[in-house]
């Protein structure tokens, strides 16, 4: 958990200056219909009384920066694992759903239930993030399956190509306006920076089709396994 501390507390203090200054960077993407990244993750979904908690904080913030992207309650997510990083050149009928598959449920067979406790959050350049810690090594041991049996079989993946992920945040907001209020913004981020919103229990997973922002209307389950 001190590692996840360090990293989080590294992305605070590597964004926070600009947010004072009411910049963030900008994602031209986020309302362009036309946006065809596609991509497979392997992610939870939050539960309704975090993502509760959650939209209380996303409340308060839409008063202070109404043209942020807020990600609605049914969209919060924990990323095991992107399998394929969304691109415009990646089709689903570029792969064979059944393998992928059969990869993924024979990794988590064995995991069992794990828990992430969301306390805190934290900012990158063009997000605010909810931190999250794990309760436990299953998330770490499920990662590195996943990583091993996509390696033996030998399919197309772009696991840990830009970098290898080791955090358990969900995004809640990303940038796509510039800031106008980063007085009250400021306040507002530092009133959550320890709070605690609460605990998830991780006992489904789902391997999924996905764009960029995760959007339900995009998403297509591919497979889905209780743990």
């Amino acid at each position: 958990m001190s590692d996840l501390k360090k990293i989080y507390s590294q992305m605070w203090a590597g964004s926070i200056d600009k947010y004072k200054n009411n910049i963030c960077e900008i994602d031209p993407l986020i309302n362009d219909k036309t946006d065809m990244r596609r991509g497979i993750t392997i992610l939870s979904y939050l539960d309704n009384s975090l993502g509760q908690q959650i939209s209380h904080f996303l409340d308060v913030m839409k008063i202070i920066e109404p043209e942020q992207y807020y990600y609605p309650i049914k969209e919060l997510h924990l990323t095991i694992l992107s399998i394929i990083s969304c691109t415009t050149a990646f089709k689903l009928s570029n792969i064979n759903v059944d393998d992928y598959s059969s990869i993924f449920k024979q990794a988590v067979k064995n995991i069992g239930t794990f828990k992430i406790n969301f306390k805190g959050l934290t900012v990158s350049p063009s997000c605010i993030l909810i931190q999250g810690f794990p309760e436990g090594k299953q998330l770490n041991q499920l990662r590195d399956a996943l990583r091993a049996g996509f390696r033996k079989a030998n399919l197309e993946s772009t696991i840990d190509l830009r970098y290898e992920l080791v955090t358990a945040h969900t995004t809640a907001v990303r940038c796509q306006k510039p800031f106008k209020n980063s007085h009250d913004l400021m306040h507002l981020l530092s009133k959550y920076r320890e709070h605690d919103f609460g605990t998830l229990e991780v006992n489904s997973l789902d391997l999924v089709f996905n764009n960029w922002y995760q959007n339900l209307s995009v998403t297509k389950k591919l497979s889905h396994s209780d743990l």
